[in-house]
Formats: C-alpha cells, structure tokens, sequence
C-alpha cells in the first residue's frame, strides 16, 4: 500500500521532467512545450489556437505571401482547456509585440463542453501546467483534481515505458516509426497520417448556451490581448465539407468570429480536424489573403520590410470552396 502511494508522486515528477519530454512524449507535447523556450522572437504574425492551427498554419506559406514575419505557437486543445492562454501568456511576456494575433480554433473549441478536462486527453495539459504553472496554481490543481493526478503519474509511466521499449525496438531492426520522421518547424508540422476518404459519423451538434459561449470567448480574446498586439483576429478552422455538423457549426458562428467556416474537400485532411500538406497549404494561403485584406484596412499595420525592397508584390490566391465562387484574384504590387 505504501509504496503504490510513493510511486504516485515520483511519477509526477517524471512526468513533469525534462527526461519525459524527450524520452516519452510525442511530438505534440514536445511541441505545446517548446511555446515556453521562446524568447527574444520578433513576429509580425503571430498564430495562436488549437492542433487546428498546430497542422494548418504554415509559416512560410504566411510568410511568403504577406511578407510578414510569421510565428505558429498554437498548442493542443487539451492544454488550453487546463492551462488556458498560458502558453500565450508566456510567449507575449518574453517576446516583442506582434502586429497581428491570429487565433484560430477548430469550431468544436468555441463550445463551453470542449472546455472539461475529459473532454480532451487533459495529461498533454497537465504535464505543462506542471512544468510552467506558477506553483500556487499548480498545488491548488492537483489538490482539487486528485483522480486525475493519479491518471496523469499513470500517462508518465505508462509512456515512459512504451517509448523505451519502442526506442529499443528501432534500434534493433534499424528501422523509424512515422512520428520520428515528423519534424516541427516553427511551431508547424503534419501528422503523418494518409488523406481521408470519408468523414466520421458523429453526434448531432447541439449547444445549450445557445451561441453565448463562443461570442462571450471572442470578445474575451479581443478584450485581453488588444492592447498586447496591434490587430485581434479570432478564426475558426476550417472543417470538411462532409462534417455532419457543418450547417449548425455555420449558423452557430455566422458573424461571431473574424472569418467564415469554410467547408473544404475530406482529401485535405487526414482526419476530422487536422490537414495534409495539402491541406496546410490552402489554409495558410486563405490566412494569408485575410492578413492581406485586413492590411489594406489598417495601413498602421503595413510597415513590412522585404528582401531588395520596402514593399513588393503582395500575392492573394484563392481556393473554390464546394458550392461557391471563387474570391476574385487580385496582385497588389509596389506603388498601387
């Protein structure tokens, strides 16, 4: 009895230590962490939210046609729903001032219900609150969620273990698991997983506040990092044109965030909520077009600085969404 007591707190301190992190933590908890060793990053663009924006925001497609300096700090929703905007919160603390804070949430994460710890695989949020909470807050979690505590000493070891055991076995036959060849760059990266055929039946959408949450979290975003960055932009993600829950989603948050949902092809993800290179691309080109647009609104905002020039070519490009016309395609060049 005394020493199953022992082992639970020593597997929280495993579980909050570097030696997890690289040894039995995947790539999406080794990317949520990386948000806390930013430092001293100068981003004109920088891109907040859930997995959404983790695998459909790519900052050199941003990047090369705005021309903005572009940064991807988005981390899981599950660290969102226990640690809230503390990633933010850090990077803003201990980076210059964006002009433009882009956060984007797949349109599930605008529903009070995604907000529960088990709701979400609440340990990749946990382990963060435990490595970079202020101490008061995390003794008070703990104190407050012990069943979910002993789960989370439980996901340390039971992880630790796997990724040993998996190390070993690579190493024996030479060979690579699909997530090792993952590579995150500037907080962006694909799963690898293959392009979906179908969508996934699921249950019908229905939200009790009657669209209240997810205005009332719009305005909070826009309220508390207005004045930490130049523009507040709050999207959703978009979702495949099969999505059972499309029409409701649409009405749900018709005027409420800074974009319209945009159904897109099931090709382009690889699964509900998360996109292929493919996929990445023609979001980040959409994210690109909207910064383009928004600019043109707010001339305060366009002091970008280019390689051989002040202020070039900027490129919009656009994508025929199922059903609908294109946007007009327009290049904005130097002196117009």
């Amino acid at each position: 009895m005394i020493l199953p007591l022992l082992a639970i707190p020593a597997f929280i301190v495993l579980g909050r230590s570097d030696f997890f992190l690289h040894h039995g933590a995947s790539v999406w908890v080794q990317s949520n962490d990386a948000v806390f060793d930013m430092h001293d990053r100068d981003c004109d663009v920088l891109v907040f939210g859930d997995s959404t924006a983790m695998t459909g925001i790519n900052p050199d497609v941003v990047q090369s046609h705005t021309g903005y300096k572009t940064c991807n700090i988005a981390v899981t929703n599950a660290v969102l729903a226990v640690t809230n905007n503390l990633a933010l919160d850090s990077f803003l603390a201990h980076n210059a001032r964006p002009r433009i804070l882009l956060v984007q949430l797949s349109p599930d994460d605008f529903q009070s219900s995604s907000h529960s710890w088990h709701q979400t695989i609440y340990a990749e949020g946990l382990l963060e609150l435990l490595r970079h909470g202020a101490p008061s807050v995390v003794r008070r979690t703990l104190v407050t969620h012990p069943q979910e505590a002993v789960a989370f000493a439980g996901y340390a070891a039971g992880f630790t273990a796997y990724y040993s055991i998996k190390d070993v076995w690579f190493h024996v036959t030479h060979l690579r698991s699909e997530e090792d060849n993952v590579r995150v760059r500037n907080g962006f990266f694909t799963p690898p997983a293959k392009a979906r055929t179908f969508c996934d039946p699921s249950e019908a959408f229905a939200d009790p506040t009657e669209g209240a949450f997810s205005r009332s979290m719009v305005q909070k975003l826009r309220t508390d990092y207005g004045e930490r960055s130049g523009l507040v932009l709050v999207n959703v993600a978009p979702i495949p044109s099969c999505d059972q829950n499309l029409a409701a989603y649409e009405a749900e948050l018709d005027g409420v965030t800074s974009n319209s949902l945009l159904p897109l092809p099931i090709g382009l993800f690889n699964d509900g909520r998360h996109y292929t290179a493919m996929g990445s691309t023609v979001v980040s080109r959409l994210i690109a077009n909207e910064l383009n647009e928004q600019v043109s609104q707010n001339p305060d905002l366009d002091e970008r600085v280019f390689e051989g020039s002040v202020s070039p070519a900027l490129r919009r490009t656009s994508y025929k969404a199922p059903g609908k016309s294109p946007s007009p395609v327009r290049e904005h060049r130097q002196g117009e």
